[in-house]
């Protein structure tokens, strides 16, 4: 019985075609097992694929739900807080701002789903404030509020004594006495008036800002108001002078700038004048303070300073 199969193998080892042949069921047997091998493979990972997919959707769904995404409920009753962040407010104070932004119930949204639009709204009604910027910070969910104000340029007041009752911007938007004082790193031009200053128009306000700035190039310094309570008699107080200009005609420009011939001068005796006086088109004048007890007691001396200034038609009165 053993001999039997070494005739066999011998018969097949003799046999070139029952050698490929057997050759060939090797192969494809092993072959067989490979693609039984390789749809196993394909298999676990199309089944590993789904199972990652259906892990990470439950776990971004558990991270989006998370508390940080959202808003503290709380966020407008109080402040400072964690979650609000307000800068760039000079004007309008912070308490103003977050007695505008109580009312508003925000919805319970992700941070990235929230719409910013109703805060830019209610702030914007705030008439200081020229443009809002906010921003989204996520996790923890917050807001940082980016205030853009309006520029100064006018203020109005009844008297010099008396707080401005209004101010109003470089685009012509009043800001009303709500608003007031103003903190000094906004610097305005004081307009001493009784008229209705609601009804000036955007040329008007424009014209005495710039009438502000000639006269203080022109004299170099500092313009503390201008007297518009008498429109056709007006007076600019500056820091250490006052200037008559009369009407505010076409010429006044023509006529502020003449004060720098006489300004350095006018100021050395600063104590014995009144005012200059520029509501001449060809001269300019000084006028000097009313002194009757001290004219008595030494007229010579007062009417020593009744000399001109220059060469020009530059007086003293």
């Amino acid at each position: 019985m053993r001999e039997r199969p070494r005739k066999i193998k011998t018969i097949y080892d003799d046999d070139p075609g029952m050698r490929r042949h057997q050759i060939k069921l090797r192969y494809l047997k092993q072959r067989r097992k490979f693609r039984r091998l390789q749809i196993s493979l394909i298999r676990m990972r199309a089944f590993l694929r789904i199972a990652a997919t259906i892990i990470i959707l439950f776990v971004l769904i558990k991270i989006v739900d998370l508390p940080q995404w959202y808003l503290n409920q709380n966020i407008f009753n109080f402040y400072p807080n964690h979650s609000l962040e307000i800068t760039g407010n000079e004007i309008v104070t912070t308490k103003q701002i977050m007695a505008q932004l109580k009312p508003l119930n925000l919805p319970k949204k992700q941070i990235f789903l929230l719409n910013t639009k109703r805060i830019e709204k209610t702030l914007l009604k705030l008439t200081p404030i020229k443009k809002i910027y906010i921003r989204r910070f996520w996790f923890p969910a917050r807001l940082k509020i980016v205030i853009n104000e309006r520029t100064p340029v006018l203020a109005v007041s009844p008297s010099p004594k008396v707080e401005p009752v209004a101010i109003f911007s470089d685009d012509n938007v009043i800001i009303n006495r709500h608003f007031l004082p103003l903190p000094r790193s906004k610097p305005y031009y004081l307009v001493l008036t009784y008229t209705d200053y609601r009804r000036w128009s955007s040329n008007h306000i424009n014209y005495l800002v710039y009438l502000s700035k000639l006269i203080e190039t022109a004299s170099g310094e500092k313009v503390m108001f201008i007297d518009l309570r008498n429109p056709d008699d007006v007076f600019v107080q500056l820091k250490y002078m006052r200037l008559r200009l009369g009407g505010l005609n076409k010429t006044v420009f023509n006529r502020s700038k003449r004060v720098s011939s006489v300004i350095f001068e006018a100021i050395k005796i600063k104590d014995d004048i009144d005012y200059i006086d520029l509501r001449w088109n060809n001269s300019v004048s000084i006028k000097l303070k009313n002194k009757e007890n001290k004219k008595q007691a030494n007229p010579a001396a007062d009417k020593q300073k009744t000399v001109n200034i220059d060469n020009t038609n530059n007086i003293i009165n």
